[in-house]
């Protein structure tokens, strides 16, 4: 259930974005939606009564992921056609030189939807309806659990604040809860439907959440 919100900005980023990861409370990572894959850094003041933010910063060049979600530890995973990169992070307020050790995974993670559900951990959703989770060990090396076989198709954005706690937004707006029992398990059978947290409202281009903020 909702306890506040929504708050929403006057000013807007000034670019189209393509993909976001939340770093913590106040830093969100923007890549614009063009073939040059411009990296920002965006600063949130206040989002109190309404949401305002320092102009985005022009971080780098090259970052063409569909997809970006960091694990609340060192870690920044990127999807571009279906090939997952890994970066490290020595800040939660990045600078490019701040952004290292980019490392080629593997490919075949054509997901729709990503998040991370802990360090070295990621969880997404395919076109097809799949619900699957991944540890990330480095490079060329995963373990897979597939926890759906189909249903999931009908959510656009997958969240995790952390604790096992999932969100899944359906494009007409509504936010759906669910919670897994031990999410480093791979098990299918300990993982609840919560219902709709909220029916409608929910009409934001892109959402991502703080890892970690549920234990």
């Amino acid at each position: 259930k909702r306890t506040r919100g929504a708050e929403v900005s006057t000013a807007t980023l000034g670019f189209k974005p393509k993909a976001m990861a939340t770093l913590d409370y106040n830093t969100l990572l923007v890549t614009e939606d063009n073939s040059g894959g411009k990296l920002y850094r965006v600063d949130i003041i206040s989002n109190r009564d309404t949401v305002t933010f320092q102009p985005p910063i022009l971080l780098g060049t090259g970052y063409t992921h569909e997809l970006l979600a960091y694990d609340g530890k060192s870690h920044l995973y990127g999807i571009a056609n279906g090939v997952l990169r890994r970066y490290n992070l020595t800040k939660t307020k990045p600078i490019l030189a701040d952004i290292t050790g980019n490392t080629l995974i593997g490919s075949g993670f054509a997901l729709k939807t990503l998040t991370t559900t802990g360090p070295d951990w990621i969880l997404g959703t395919t076109t097809a309806g799949q619900l699957i989770s991944y540890k990330i060990n480095g490079a060329d090396s995963w373990q897979r659990y597939q926890l759906r076989d189909a249903t999931w198709q009908v959510f656009d954005h997958l969240i995790s604040p952390g604790g096992g706690v999932y969100y899944g937004h359906r494009p007409e707006g509504s936010l759906h809860g669910y919670v897994d029992a031990n999410p480093y398990d791979g098990r299918d059978d300990d993982l609840s439907g919560q219902g709709a947290i909220d029916p409608d409202g929910w009409t934001q281009t892109l959402l991502s959440a703080q890892p970690g903020t549920v234990t």
